[in-house]
C-alpha cells in the first residue's frame, strides 16, 4: 500500500518538475534568441511536458482487486 502512494507521488512530483525544466530551458534558449522553427519545436517540447504531467494525474488507475484477480 505504501509503495503504491510513494510511486503516485514521485511520478506526480516528476513529472511536475519535467513541466519546469522544460520550461526553464526553453527560457533559456528564448532569451537568446530563435528561428521560428525553434520556437515551434520548443512549443511542442513544452505541450508534451504538459500533456505527460496531465496524463499522470489523470490516467484511471488499476483497482488493487482487479490486478489481483488477473494475476492468479
Amino acid at each position: 500500500m505504501l509503495d503504491r502512494i510513494i510511486g503516485v507521488c514521485t511520478a506526480e512530483r516528476l513529472s511536475a518538475l519535467l513541466v519546469y525544466v522544460v520550461g526553464a530551458i526553453v527560457g533559456s534558449y528564448a532569451a537568446k534568441g530563435m528561428s521560428p522553427v525553434q520556437w515551434g519545436g520548443s512549443a511542442m517540447a513544452v505541450i508534451g511536458a504538459i500533456l505527460v504531467a496531465v496524463i499522470v494525474r489523470t490516467w484511471p488507475a488499476k483497482k488493487a482487486e482487479t490486478a489481483k484477480a488477473e494475476s492468479r
